[in-house]
C-alpha cells in the first residue's frame, strides 16, 4: 500500500471518528489487524507455504487461539495462529517493543 492509498483509507476512517473513544477503538482495530497479519505471515514462513497453498509436509495450519493483548489503551483479543505439530513459535515474541505513540501503537504488547 502506498502513501496515497493509505491517506485515502485514513480519510474514509476519519469520517466515522467523532470522539476520543472512537479514535481509541480505531487504534485498537489497526493494532489488532497489524499483529494478526504479522503472526499469520510468521506462520506462512514457518510452514514454508501460504494459506490454502498445497504442500507435501505433514504440518499445516490448525486454526487459532485467542489471546488477550494488553496495550496502553486497554485490552482486546487477538487470534494467534497455530500449526498441527505445535512447533510454531511466533517471531512476534511474547513482549514486543514498538514505537511509542505511533497511531496509538502500544509500547509493549503482551500476547
Amino acid at each position: 500500500m502506498d502513501k496515497k492509498e493509505l491517506k485515502a483509507l485514513a480519510e474514509a476512517a476519519a469520517k466515522n471518528i467523532k470522539t476520543e473513544t472512537d479514535l481509541n477503538e480505531f487504534r485498537q482495530m489497526l493494532t489488532k489487524i497489524a499483529v494478526e497479519t504479522a503472526l499469520n505471515a510468521g506462520l506462512d514462513d514457518h510452514l514454508g507455504f501460504a494459506k490454502h497453498a498445497q504442500s507435501d509436509t505433514d504440518n499445516s495450519r490448525n486454526g487459532h487461539t485467542s489471546k488477550t493483548l494488553q496495550t496502553e489503551e486497554g485490552q482486546f483479543e487477538v487470534d494467534t495462529p497455530r500449526d498441527r505439530s505445535g512447533s510454531f513459535e511466533p517471531q512476534l515474541v511474547n513482549t514486543i517493543t514498538l514505537f511509542p505513540g505511533h497511531l496509538g501503537a502500544p509500547k509493549y504488547l503482551y500476547v
